[in-house]
């Protein structure tokens, strides 16, 4: 294309790409300026009906003549390619210059002016714009603002919206995946109410877009955001956003009351034009700009030049006496101190300037199970680690970023823990199958022989500011000394283990993450086990703080908060600064669309590193035939599939969402049977088809057991949520259930449940175990013990276990006659699908696992069977990848 002439332009060179097409720089023969054209994506040409539509609405937008909006030259068409010619500008996108902070307020309501009537200019030609966003807002290298893509919008965002892209808004990391198939759903997060709900749609709908633009301006958040399309409308249409303020304590209040007018979820009483917003700013700015608004009211301005001055009428000099003049000036002097305290500046937030790829390897970064995704830094190094071909490794990259590179040790799998206060050695933990406590080891940070970090093993470990070991073993924690003696200096709830544990830069202070059956908790105390309490407590109930860390001069606290399946970063204040003001309440570092966690500091503070994922999968079934693992269910990211016993009817769960659905076979009647807060984990269809049993956890909440109408989703709950539990099958006459139960690290047991008592029984069991799976003809049991190195199968008349195979075990499920149990392997060399007759006990390999890509679920990959015993797995699709963000503290 680069060269060409194409009618009377000469293209020069490419400017710019997305989903829409590719934008070129070109000169303009026959007038001697250089513009911008687009060629149109393929996906566009081929439909009549929305080129048309473009062409008419192009049509209508290059009437447009205003300086605030990009302004359209021509529409042609070059070799059945259509492409418009417009304006070429300079500078960047709204969204570029707001990277994850807050604009300037002076800056903001110059630019939101500038929108504003360009807005107005639209709307009084006739035309609403429909996708107002920061993407869609140019800023010139001169500082003013364009708004682009009149008429290409709303066309492109219904074409290219699909049900696996992620509902976010657009911020700091975001730019990574301007291509990607989620880069369009972006514009869902700043519909309005009516544009969300399907209703006709008037220049109104432009206004609340643009407070959705106004809110990130602000604060540099979006106002909704979530890990899908779903969760964004509910926030859109049932939410209102966190208070502006409390992102950005500096913004004037008028600020946030235009804002919020904009936002209104009633049309009605939202601004009813463009021109009355611009009206609202220009005053805002106005009286900025006299000195009206500000930190300190007039008053004390007065009180401030009265008390330099010495304003205040004192007796003559003649007259004062010496004591009383110098008890007057330490007066002024305290009056003075108390008066800069009192009305001291605001410190503002901290903030993401950039930010820097450092691995490509698409190795995944962590595992659930055994360990979350986990980096450390010794200064020129990040370490990492990760699954490599179905091991767990320690990885090394510089941090810089480049090829990572394995660190060699002799376990099977390795999970990183935390890296020496002088940065020389690691502390990790080996593992074999799906056991929680691990032992723990040391290894040089350049390479070398590990040795024993403590002889007992343990969930996590770290040094004491003592010099001595400490290591969280289940729910305690335990105080190792020089010469082995223990010491428990702290326990929370048995049902709970404390892992990922992290010290204050004076060392006064231990802070640690609980994984619970409500979700995640943040918790601190003292060097010597006392003041023990749970931290950041005041947060919404559906956000779940956990594992942070602190920069290395101890000014904050920065940690990844969970809401809707997905992480950001957060920062919460700690040193008191004397000459400013600060707020104690956390601050969003992020907002979306890649999920943030492991956050570690560098060493100087200025950067921090995390692990960014990206979570897709697709539903794949392994067909014998041709050896292949195919899509299935037209691929759908979904796991905990299950089929009615008559193969007419599939229920399943979407992920990363957590949603419970039903369908018939070939996707016809489908019906939603839960939805957000509710995240499902297991189903199991009822013997005669008409319930769906499932568990699923809410915010706050202990798992519970439920049961669903096939028919009416009507739902009933049939557990009192005391434990974890996991769903492990049906009787054969429906009238009870098999469920594992969870009560701490190491407390698993099998249960039965009685549907008409609702009373429970434990199934003796020689050793704690996983995984259990009840067969269809409600003969046998299948489980693994905690470490997954063996299947054992429970005989229920002969009330006996007996081992049928011993090797690595992961999954567990019963084909639906009963005759063979199957399970995969997750950690050896050879991973694969294996099935094991239970009448003689034959092992075959059913499918080898080797070069696919799984998705890890919590506690392990799922995988489920068709009713023709085909395995079916999540193939994982998305990415997982250590970054460095630039941190900016103020």
């Amino acid at each position: 294309m680069i060269g060409q002439t194409i009618s009377h332009y000469r293209v020069l060179q490419k400017v710019g790409g997305g989903g829409m097409g590719v934008v070129y720089k070109a000169e303009d023969i026959e007038l001697g300026r250089f513009v911008a054209m687009k060629f149109l994506s393929e996906e566009l040409d081929r439909d009549l009906q929305a080129l048309e539509r473009f062409r008419r609405e192009a049509r209508s937008a290059s009437a447009l003549n205003h300086p605030n909006i990009c302004t359209i030259y021509e529409i042609g068409k070059h070799n059945g390619e259509y492409f418009i010619v417009m304006e070429l500008l300079e500078g960047k996108t709204l969204r570029d210059c707001i990277l994850g902070r807050p604009v300037p307020t002076d800056r903001l309501l110059a630019l939101a002016i500038e929108i504003a009537e360009g807005l107005d200019a639209a709307h009084a030609k006739g035309i609403t714009h429909r996708d107002i966003k920061p993407g869609n807002i140019f800023v010139t290298e001169r500082g003013h603002a364009k708004i682009l893509d009149f008429g290409l919008a709303k066309v492109t965002s219904e074409e290219r919206s699909s049900a696996t892209s992620l509902g976010v808004a657009p911020t700091v990391i975001s730019e990574v995946h301007v291509t990607s198939p989620g880069t369009a759903v972006g514009t869902i997060a700043y519909m309005s109410p009516e544009q969300a709900s399907g209703e006709e749609l008037d220049p109104r709908t432009d206004l609340f877009s643009f407070g959705g633009v106004l809110y990130e301006m602000a604060t540099g958040v979006a106002a909704f955001s979530g890990s899908t399309t779903a969760k964004v409308f509910d926030g859109i249409l049932n939410r209102t956003p966190i208070a502006p303020v409390r992102l950005n304590p500096a913004m004037p209040a008028k600020l946030e009351e235009i804002i919020n007018k904009a936002l209104e979820k009633d049309r009605k009483l939202r601004y009813q034009s463009a021109a009355e917003m611009s009206v609202d700013m220009k005053r805002l700015q106005r009286e900025i700009e006299s000195g009206r608004i500000s930190g300190v009211s007039a008053g004390t301005r007065e009180s401030f030049a009265d008390a330099i001055s010495g304003a205040p009428a004192v007796a003559s000099p003649s007259r004062v006496r010496p004591h009383t003049a110098a008890v007057a000036v330490v007066a002024g002097v305290i009056v003075l101190a108390a008066l800069a305290y009192a009305f001291r500046p605001t410190l503002p937030p901290p903030r993401i300037t950039g930010y820097t790829q450092l691995t490509h390897d698409g190795f995944p970064k962590s595992f659930a199970g055994q360990a979350v995704a986990n980096v450390q830094t010794d200064g020129p190094r990040v370490f990492v680690q990760e699954n490599v071909n179905g091991h767990y490794v320690v990885a090394q990259v510089s941090s810089s970023g480049g090829d990572t590179e394995v660190m060699p040790v002799p376990f099977p799998n390795t999970s990183l823990d935390t890296i020496s206060p002088d940065r020389s050695e690691l502390v990790v933990s080996s593992f074999t199958g799906s056991e929680v406590i691990q032992p723990i080891w040391l290894i040089p940070a350049v390479g070398g022989s590990p040795r024993r970090f403590v002889e007992p093993a343990g969930n996590d470990a770290a040094w004491m500011p003592n010099g001595n070991r400490l290591i969280a073993r289940g729910n305690d924690l335990i105080e190792i000394s020089s010469g082995g003696g223990q010491k428990k200096l702290a326990s929370v709830a048995p049902e709970d283990f404390i892992y990922w544990l992290r010290w204050s830069p004076d060392g006064s202070t231990l802070r640690f993450t609980t994984n619970t059956p409500m979700g995640d908790r943040l918790w601190e105390m003292a060097a010597d086990g006392t003041n023990l309490h749970q931290i950041l407590t005041d947060v919404p109930s559906d956000v779940h703080p956990s594992r942070g860390a602190w920069t290395p001069d101890g000014k904050y606290f920065v940690f990844n908060a969970t809401l809707n399946n997905r992480d950001d970063l957060w920062a919460v204040r700690e040193k008191r600064d004397w000459w400013h003001k600060f707020d104690h309440r956390p601050v969003a570092l992020t907002s979306g669309p890649l999920s943030l966690e492991a956050v570690q500091p560098s060493v100087d503070g200025k950067k921090l590193f995390v692990v960014a994922s990206q979570e897709r999968s697709e539903l794949v079934r392994y067909d014998s035939k041709s050896g292949q693992f195919v899509p299935y269910l037209n691929g759908i990211s979904g796991a905990y599939v299950s089929f009615s016993r008559d193969g007419q009817w599939v229920a399943y769960v979407t992920w990363p969402e957590g949603d419970l659905w039903r369908s018939r076979i070939n996707g016809s009647d489908k019906l939603q049977l839960t939805t957000t807060p509710m995240s499902v984990d297991s189903v199991e269809w009822s013997p005669d088809g008409t319930q769906i049993a499932f568990t699923a956890s809410l915010p706050n909440q202990k798992q519970h057991m439920f049961l669903a109408s096939a028919s009416s989703g009507q739902l009933r709950q049939v557990s009192d949520g005391e434990f974890y539990m996991r769903n492990g099958g049906w009787s054969p006459d429906g009238n009870s259930l098999v469920f594992l139960a969870m009560e701490g690290a190491e407390n698993y047991s099998t249960r039965s449940l009685d549907l008409k008592t609702m009373k429970t029984k434990t199934i003796p069991a020689p050793v704690a175990q996983v995984g259990t799976a009840l067969s269809p003809d409600g003969r046998y049991i299948a489980a693994s013990p905690v470490d997954g190195q063996k299947l054992m199968i429970f005989d229920i008349a002969a009330q006996k276990w007996s081992d049928v195979v011993k090797q690595n075990v992961n999954a567990i499920h019963w084909s639906y006659d009963s005759l063979y149990v199957y399970f995969d392997t997750q950690s050896n060399t050879d991973p694969a699908i294996y099935r094991v007759r239970v009448s003689d006990r034959k092992l075959e390999t059913v499918a080898s696992l080797k070069n696919l890509r799984r998705v890890v679920l919590p506690f392990w990959a799922w995988m489920g069977l068709t009713p023709d015993g085909s395995p079916l797995l999540m193939r994982d699709t998305g990415t997982q990848e250590v970054y460095a963000l630039d941190f900016q503290e103020p």
